[in-house]
């Protein structure tokens, strides 16, 4: 019963979302986000030491850009709320997401392996694979479960009604994840997730981490090209822009291992340098850097290869 109620609250504060104007949902959304999230004291103490260490900055500076990162999400979370009035104005479209290089993602589509797409917690990414599936880029996700079962649902009944296909992480949908790329889709992958101790280390903002190695294994089992695929809100905070990166391909020489820690360190630059260019647009209170440096089964012998951790 509690779990039918939570649905029901939640689709029926998106209805209520839907009849408003998209500047409103970003208004209400701008200032909900910091009433709500300064008062959640252990994702504002996690984010502000990340974005400390991260980024280099004081307390003060951390504090600053932190509020306009609560700001995004605000808006963020209001705009997945208003996902199906995107959907019923899809002739409207560019007013809500446009994309900068369409040609690229369907040049490495047109190669026929499938896409990889490299992307992350930033911007609006819900948005990121609704928009692709509404412009007509067969795209696919593997996405995580969330804590509550109705958040999830929700989310996957927007995702289907935009259009895209849902996997989840870990169990047989996999399976289905790997049928996807052989009819030739688009598999995004949030590569900014922590991988656990059975991770890929990787240097992630000035730090030794763990990444999962999902996209540096699919791409190398299909031969298919990578794409980074990232969203930003644009400038006048008005919509939002799919950022599409040149494509490029997983080097095989051989050694898995060794081919998959260096893959992930470059797929790992290059969401990086896209945070530091947006930095109030990535998932800060997110837990990056869960696992300890020490208990990633890989780190030592990627130490010895020559790579160096603080």
């Amino acid at each position: 019963m509690t779990d039918r109620w939570q649905y029901r609250l939640i689709t029926l504060c998106s209805r209520l979302i839907c009849r408003l104007s998209y500047e409103r949902v970003l208004a209400v959304g701008k200032w909900l986000g910091p009433f709500v999230l300064n008062r959640l004291a252990k994702p504002k103490r996690r984010a502000l030491a990340q974005l400390e260490s991260g980024l280099g900055l004081s307390r003060a500076e951390a504090d600053a850009l932190l509020q306009r990162h609560f700001e995004h999400l605000g808006m963020t979370a209001l705009e997945i709320l208003y996902t199906p009035r995107l959907v019923a104005e899809r002739e409207q479209l560019a007013r809500y997401v446009t994309i900068d290089h369409p040609e690229r993602l369907q040049a490495a589509l047109d190669e026929g392996h499938g896409v990889v797409g490299l992307t992350a917690h930033i911007g609006n990414w819900e948005w990121l694979g609704a928009g692709l599936a509404l412009y007509g880029f067969p795209t696919t996700t593997i996405a995580k479960r969330q804590p509550n079962d109705q958040v999830t649902r929700i989310l996957n009944e927007y995702r289907q009604l935009a259009g895209l296909d849902v996997f989840h992480s870990g169990g047989s949908d996999i399976i289905g994840a790997a049928r996807a790329m052989k009819r030739k889709k688009i598999l995004g992958f949030l590569t900014d997730k922590d991988g656990d101790t059975d991770g890929v280390p990787v240097m992630f903002l000035g730090r030794l981490s763990s990444a999962v190695e999902g996209p540096a294994v699919f791409a190398r089992r299909f031969q298919a090209p990578i794409v980074p695929l990232f969203i930003r809100r644009r400038d006048d905070g008005i919509g939002h822009v799919i950022c599409v990166g040149e494509p490029y391909h997983y080097t095989d020489t051989g050694d898995v291992r060794a081919d998959t820690d260096r893959e992930m360190q470059k797929m790992t630059t290059i969401m990086e340098d896209f945070i530091r260019q947006y930095p109030t647009q990535w998932l800060w209170i997110q837990r990056r850097w869960w696992t300890a440096p020490e208990d990633i089964r890989r780190a030592a012998d990627w130490q010895g290869d020559g790579h160096e951790a603080d």
